[in-house]
């Protein structure tokens, strides 16, 4: 299917897969003919234009390419430590500042980090905790022992308490 690349109200310039092509469509409107060298002088240099232009937006395509693949990887990269990034796209307008892959990628690391945070002091927590039980474990048997103690002290004390009594009632009960 031919292309029409340039047109004017003397010439066209028409673009097939295989070659580029002049046609003169009308003499030119003061009545004069431009000389075939002119116009081969013409059209070399806009299929030499063409063809630059042509080499220009291979080469930006294929940064572009680079540039996504890149970013698939990065972004492949990220997702192994819970981070994303949204997919490359080109934008129609350069104001369209609604979505910043850099901003969205700062706010995951921060929340990432306060998350990482808050689950090391959980954990700090709970092994303390842990710690505790065993300790007070420990400290509550040992309170139960020294409780025994006592109550053995106590009943022994109230038992020679209660003796000496007997004792010295015993011993005044002889003497009168």
């Amino acid at each position: 299917m031919p292309l029409c690349l340039f047109r004017t109200s003397s010439l066209a310039i028409v673009l097939t897969p295989t070659f580029l092509s002049v046609k003169n469509l009308e003499i030119s409107s003061d009545g004069g003919t431009r000389s075939s060298r002119a116009m081969d002088d013409d059209l070399r240099e806009m299929r030499l234009s063409l063809l630059m232009e042509i080499e220009r937006r291979k080469q930006a395509e294929e940064a572009l390419e680079n540039w996504q693949t890149e970013w698939m990887n990065l972004s492949h990269h990220l997702s192994r430590v819970a981070l994303s990034l949204p997919y490359p796209s080109i934008a129609e307008n350069a104001d369209d500042s609604s979505v910043d892959p850099g901003a969205e990628l700062c706010q995951q690391i921060t929340v990432s980090q306060l998350v990482a945070a808050a689950i090391a002091r959980g954990l700090a927590h709970a092994e303390v905790e842990s710690e505790m039980e065993t300790v007070i474990a420990a400290k509550n048997f040992e309170i139960a022992r020294l409780s025994d103690r006592v109550q053995y002290y106590e009943a022994a004390n109230r038992e020679m308490s209660q003796r000496n009594q007997e004792a010295i009632g015993k011993y005044f009960c002889h003497c009168n």
